[in-house]
């Protein structure tokens, strides 16, 4: 007995992050509300009746996939980003690659903030500071590569160019037609290195 305890104890946080990485394909591909438990424990090839044993409800497993996505999203772009020296350099590729997501149809690897923020405006008050929480945590990574711009801070300047680029790529993937797509992203390219005062490339 003591042998099956350790083992269902040392196994618990990596079967909680399996379901966490398959409630994120699943609700990415069907939406929060059509995310079932039954479809994400499908996913994560495992049975239902574990669900209970890592989240209390769909609620709290989608609340707690949100914020692990975010995370994910976040540590692939900076990577991604590595190669890149910081300041004006790594604002650009920066801006390039946020936005290059709207090009692509797959949503695997799309930001959950171009997904999923009504979901989180309609969270509970603890689940919304749980965000902010968790954004400014990951918005400090991205302001330590940026230039000083002048009259912000780096952190503000970080969070502009954050926001703008969330709500660009919603946009677009709103419009069908290409050419709109493409407008939409290059006037906010556009818009973010003239307002930042970036160098020519």
């Amino acid at each position: 007995m003591n042998i099956m305890a350790r083992y269902a104890k040392e196994h618990k946080p990596e079967t909680r992050t399996r379901i966490l990485r398959a409630a994120d394909r699943v609700m990415k591909a069907k939406g929060v509300a059509s995310a079932s438990v039954d479809a994400v424990m499908r996913e994560a090839g495992l049975t239902v009746g574990g669900f209970y044993a890592h989240f209390p409800s769909k609620d709290a497993l989608a609340q707690a996939a949100l914020l692990a996505g975010l995370e994910a999203s976040v540590d692939r772009l900076l990577a991604s980003l590595a190669p890149v020296p910081d300041g004006a350099p790594w604002v650009r590729a920066l801006i390039g690659a946020y936005l290059a997501q709207a090009d692509d149809p797959a949503l695997e690897h799309a930001c959950p903030l171009t997904l999923f923020l009504p979901d989180v405006a309609r969270g509970s008050r603890e689940f919304r500071n749980a965000f902010a929480e968790r954004t400014g945590t990951l918005l400090d990574r991205i302001a330590a590569h940026f230039p000083d711009v002048p009259g912000m801070t780096r952190r503000q300047a970080a969070l502009a160019v954050y926001s703008a680029c969330v709500g660009a790529v919603v946009l677009a993937r709103a419009v069908a037609a290409p050419d709109a797509r493409a407008r939409i992203l290059a006037t906010t390219r556009t818009m973010l290195e003239r307002a930042l005062t970036l160098p020519p490339a």
